[in-house]
């Protein structure tokens, strides 16, 4: 699956080249905070609205455990159709969609009457870099 760090993008099909990522038990458990490994699926980002934090290709961890808003973070989310990945944060009875690339416009508020176009399948916990070099 991708999430957009842009525009959104429509997840019509899409194929799994990336199976896993493997990790000796310690180490998982440090970087994922003893979260359930069946929890965590890894996602590539495509766009760089999230530039600065999060880069175009990173691949994202995500835990898909967490299913609505629990507190200012990044989240992967659908807006009506399309497939995001921003920075939420809760301000009064609004939501703020946030891009971390300042080049990019602010999003207007998500009003509470709205919310139920969004609808979060997960919240982001880290990142890792995808640099592909050539080298012949």
């Amino acid at each position: 699956m991708a999430v957009s760090a842009g525009p959104g993008v429509i997840n019509q099909e899409f194929v799994e080249i990336l199976h896993s990522v493997e990790y000796a038990p310690t180490e998982a458990r440090h970087m994922f905070d003893g979260r359930k490994a069946e929890n965590i699926r890894i996602i590539n980002v495509r766009g760089d609205s999230m530039s600065g934090t999060i880069e175009p290709g990173d691949l994202l961890f995500v835990d898909i455990s967490v299913k609505s808003f629990d507190g200012d973070g990044i989240y992967a989310f659908l807006y009506d159709e399309t497939a995001h990945v921003k920075r939420l944060q809760k301000m009064k009875d609004k939501l703020l969609v946030i891009s971390d690339n300042k080049s990019y416009a602010a999003w207007d508020p998500i009003e509470k009457d709205e919310m139920n176009r969004v609808f979060v399948f997960g919240k982001v916990i880290g990142s890792m870099p995808q640099t592909y070099r050539k080298h012949g």
